[in-house]
């Protein structure tokens, strides 16, 4: 899911800001609740982060078809992947995994946390891994009242609810050795186990379950950032560069951001001063990519607990933090710019 404002300037660039707008659900209250299900805090969103743009939540889907309709007729190959990487002063020369050989004046890895094209430049980076995990998956839109996204922070669990125009994103995390890797036979009773001490109508909950036939995606919960962003010819953007853990709900928009910034250094050069574009690209981005990679591991920290006594700690702060001091580095991301 995209579910920030941060992008609202990239898509009016791209001319689908109005479809954002359209396909996504405002988020207009948040809510926090205990490993028991009680209150925490509530909150409309303040009127200041509307100043900055539409703050929405969209599936995944509806970004990528949105975006895919502004490529026009762009050779767009579907299954392939890089397989080697070779570059001269002057061009890049790729293989691909289906045997096929390419020219390119640069090439962009924009191929996620596992990315090939950095691995090929800098050898195998390690990620940064919490030890938790997610398990992902769409449930009936009923679920959720109006524009509320709450999140459940427990000891040694984490549930959130997301709504969409449609449909409701449910995201249940504990720590690996917890949420064992998804198999059909007994999946309700394991999800139910996690879900019960929350006080939710669990039946609803996993009425939407993937069948028996389908697995149910497990999100590690892990992360990893790049030594530097370009070599020669070839540049890392998105998750290849650094990629975030969904705490902070603002991995999409940093990567949207970035291409955006990608594109404005292009546009200023020729093929012969390609690297020295690339170059600026980096310098433009990363301090505040990295930044904002780092915030989300440090809420990362606060949501990922297992001491029951850490949680209590950690729930009475934030009973006594206002909407406007828990969006603060929103705002302070919005005010700068990309």
């Amino acid at each position: 899911m995209l579910d920030q404002s941060a992008v609202g300037r990239v898509f009016h660039a791209l001319g689908v800001h109005d479809a954002f707008v359209a396909k996504s659900e405002s988020m207009g209250e948040y809510v926090a609740r205990d490993g028991s299900g009680r209150l925490l805090t509530s909150s409309p969103m303040p009127t200041s982060v509307g100043r900055y743009g539409h703050l929405g939540l969209i599936p995944r889907s509806d970004l990528l078809d949105m975006l895919s309709s502004t490529l026009g007729d762009v050779d767009v190959r579907s299954g392939v992947s890089v397989d080697t990487l070779t570059q001269t002063p002057d061009q890049v020369d790729i293989g691909l995994d289906d045997g096929a050989r390419e020219t390119f004046d640069l090439v962009v890895g924009a191929d996620g946390i596992h990315s090939r094209v950095r691995d090929l430049l800098f050898g195998r980076i390690p990620d940064r891994d919490t030890g938790w995990g997610c398990y992902v998956w769409w449930a009936d839109r009923g679920l959720v009242a109006g524009q509320e996204t709450t999140e459940r922070w427990g000891a040694g669990s984490f549930l959130g609810t997301y709504p969409c125009r449609e449909k409701v994103c449910v995201i249940l995390g504990a720590p690996l050795d917890v949420l064992e890797p998804d198999r059909p036979e007994g999946r309700t009773d394991r999800l139910g186990a996690l879900l019960r001490p929350y006080g939710v109508p669990v039946g609803d909950f996993l009425a939407d379950l993937p069948g028996d036939a389908e697995t149910l995606f497990l999100w590690r919960m892990a992360d990893v950032r790049a030594p530097q962003w370009v070599q020669g010819r070839v540049a890392l953007v998105g998750d290849a560069a650094a990629a975030f853990l969904p705490t902070a709900g603002i991995g999409a928009s940093m990567a949207l951001e970035s291409a955006a910034v990608l594109a404005d250094e292009l546009s200023r050069t020729d093929t012969a001063y390609v690297s020295n574009a690339l170059d600026l690209y980096e310098r433009r981005r990363r301090t505040r990519v990295e930044a904002a990679q780092t915030q989300s591991r440090r809420l990362a920290r606060l949501m990922f607990i297992r001491s029951p006594t850490l949680a209590r700690l950690r729930d009475r702060a934030l009973k006594l933090a206002s909407i406007e001091q828990m969006v603060g580095p929103l705002i302070k991301d919005l005010r700068e710019p990309i």
